[in-house]
């Protein structure tokens, strides 16, 4: 585990290595899951970094609400008018040093019937393959030491029980969370 100002330096360092394509490319692909579930009225992005992709998903018409820790604060420390009923987290989850209780926060301000959209590599080419321990220790994604967390179909699933949540995954970076009572 990276020590917190370690993370700042290197997390800004990541900011500007961006182009607009990618996150131009990251609204392509987040975009028809958001949609094919429900039209979003309110998003926050979750560990929006430098912003660029709250900017590409407000050019395309989308009510956005940035928020980077290291910017505006925790979002246990906010306190916002209205709940979201989109909440997207795009290379966010594997950072996060208390997972439970963010977790916590973003449900808090979530509407009932809001999604979480969470972007991280998961495991699932190797997992489950005899010798996923030597794939892990050539993974280059766990080679970045803020990456804590890490995760699997079957992880995700272990998670969705606990919570009660109905969770869609989409290839091997993409999940979506949604309360156990959605019927999509």
């Amino acid at each position: 585990m990276a020590d917190p100002k370690f993370q700042e330096t290197f997390y800004k360092g990541q900011w500007g290595a961006q182009d607009n394509m990618f996150w131009q490319k990251q609204a392509d692909t987040l975009l028809p899951v958001i949609t094919k579930i429900k039209g979003p009225r309110r998003i926050l992005d979750f560990g929006s970094g430098s912003g660029a992709l709250t900017e590409e998903l407000r050019r395309r018409g989308y009510d956005v609400t940035p928020l980077e820790p290291m910017i505006n604060g925790y979002l246990m420390d906010q306190s916002y008018p209205h709940r979201f009923d989109t909440v997207i987290a795009v290379e966010v989850f594997e950072h996060l040093l208390s997972l439970w209780e963010e977790i916590d926060e973003i449900e808090k301000v979530l509407t009932g019937d809001g999604i979480i959209v969470v972007s991280t590599l998961l495991t699932n080419p190797f997992i489950e393959s005899p010798d996923s321990a030597e794939q892990f220790g050539a993974w280059w994604y766990k080679n970045d030491l803020t990456h804590v967390n890490f995760f699997c179909n079957r992880t995700i699933a272990v998670m969705a029980e606990m919570r009660d949540w109905y969770i869609d995954i989409y290839g091997n970076s993409l999940f979506v969370v949604k309360k156990q009572a959605y019927e999509g």
